[in-house]
């Protein structure tokens, strides 16, 4: 349920409970203030009757003509149903009556006896008292002192009722039309309110899909005002201008980074070419000098044979991106890398341990692999002391093939650590590009790659997933 509907709910019951109490409280005001009146209007009435009769009774009491003065007094009390009115004689026995001469009930004649008791204690003509069924009024039928008798009238509650359902009937259209009016007002309000907040949503709705550009559409009154949805505005507009700035300096720093990193590539392979450049230069001049001894010659071709060769490796190692076609990784490709190092090994006094569970072929490109163990057994070869000892292990697993190659050398450096896949950083020699090329073909695998300190040594874990986005495609190579 949206908070706009919420709102309007709450408002709505806010609007009905204040309605349902006011009414309450003016149909009860009004029929205690109709009660009253009532009561006293009849009291007066009932004196009145009272002065009236009083010749009747004088000039013998002649049943037929205080009958008539009963109905006529009856009849004009305002009541749906006339009330019962008696006239008693002196000996408070029924008289007459409009309802014939039979006697009040045991409740109402106790009634009468109190209230008749009050007025001949209290020494008033007339007295009103509340009964359980609505109220009795008495008054003595007496001038000059001759006291003839009395009347009394029983005024019943469900006169009262009757005005008084004609009270809750209209007070039920008044409120019911005024309730229809505060839930207008009220769905007015809420949608007057929730403009600014439903604005602000839509906005910030964009902002999480990344477009900072965009122009909110805020109520300037919401922006201006010093409540709570004012302070929510100003706030997400000072968020939005931070997080614009945040972005600008984000894209400056990564153009900045760009540049770094291209200056940085750019100077190492302008030192890597510059170096046997001048050697080769050097060797031409030489050449040129001394070009008629054979031995001269020949030591100059050599010369630049090497130095052009330096060029191409390193030529070679910045070709990350070259795209060439490489058939499943296999069992004997891997036999293969173990072939070609063992030279090195064998030059060093190395023992290497060799732990393959590949037994099919699997879904890696072979002249990625190939290129990335070769780069990371060289490393550990040249890491190893003289008579150490390199691992290998390859083991597929858990839909990935897991690669690691340990040494026991002397470890790495902390202060080096942070720069170990950079192009051009070397910590032993060679170009420094080799843990950078293969930091970048793994990432183009979908692998990853991480470097543990062992308590001697250190060892170098690659995981690349079988069968990625990647696997055998066409992908990354170099002859680093």
């Amino acid at each position: 349920m949206g908070y706009r509907l919420r709102m309007t709910l709450a408002f709505g019951l806010l609007a009905l409970l204040s309605v349902v109490l006011l009414t309450l409280l003016l149909l009860t005001t009004s029929y205690r203030e109709f009660k009253a009146d009532r009561m006293m209007s009849v009291e007066r009435m009932t004196s009145c009757f009272a002065g009236n009769i009083f010749w009747d009774m004088q000039a013998g009491g002649d049943p037929r003509r205080l009958a008539e003065s009963v109905n006529r007094f009856a009849s004009g009390i305002p009541a749906p149903t006339p009330p019962e009115v008696r006239v008693l004689d002196g000996l408070r026995h029924s008289q007459i009556g409009n309802r014939g001469i039979l006697g009040p009930n045991a409740q109402t004649a106790s009634e009468l006896e109190l209230l008749l008791a009050r007025l001949d204690a209290g020494g008033a003509n007339v007295a009103t008292a509340e009964t359980a069924s609505g109220f009795v009024s008495a008054a003595r039928v007496e001038r000059d002192g001759l006291r003839l008798g009395s009347v009394w009238v029983d005024y019943p509650l469900v006169s009262l009722q009757g005005h008084f359902f004609s009270l809750f009937e209209a007070a039920l259209g008044y409120g019911v039309s005024l309730l229809l009016v505060l839930l207008f007002l009220g769905w007015l309000l809420g949608r007057r309110l929730m403009r600014p907040i439903a604005n602000l949503r839509q906005c910030m709705q964009r902002v999480g899909q990344g477009n900072l550009d965009v122009q909110c559409d805020l109520a300037r009154n919401a922006v201006r005002s010093q409540d709570e949805i004012g302070d929510l505005a100003r706030g997400f507009e000072e968020m939005l201008a931070s997080l614009r700035d945040k972005q600008r300096m984000e894209q400056e720093m990564m153009r900045s980074e760009r540049l770094a990193a291209i200056g940085q590539v750019a100077a190492g392979v302008a030192h890597e070419i510059n170096n046997p450049l001048g050697g080769m230069l050097n060797a031409i001049n030489t050449f040129k000098r001394h070009g008629d001894d054979p031995a001269v010659a020949e030591s100059t071709l050599n010369l630049l044979e090497r130095g052009l060769r330096q060029i191409q490796n390193t030529v070679q190692a910045l070709l990350v991106q070259a795209r060439v076609e490489a058939y499943p990784l296999g069992v004997a490709d891997l036999d293969d890398l173990r072939t070609l190092v063992q030279a090195e090994v064998r030059k060093k006094g190395l023992t290497l341990e060799w732990q393959c569970l590949l037994t099919d072929r699997v879904a890696l490109p072979s002249t990625a692999v190939r290129q990335i163990l070769i780069n990371l057994l060289l490393n550990a070869i040249e890491a190893a002391p003289q008579g150490g000892k390199v691992t290998m292990r390859c083991v597929p697993q858990d839909g990935q093939l897991q690669l690691r190659v340990e040494d026991n050398g002397p470890g790495i450096e902390p202060a080096q650590r942070s720069a170990l896949f950079a192009p051009f950083f070397s910590g032993a020699g060679g170009h420094g590009l080799g843990l950078w090329v293969t930091n970048q073909t793994v990432q183009q695998l979908g692998g990853h790659i991480e470097i543990i300190d062992l308590p001697q040594g250190t060892a170098v874990s690659v995981c690349l997933p079988l069968g990625g986005e990647e696997s055998g495609a066409a992908v990354s190579a170099n002859a680093a």
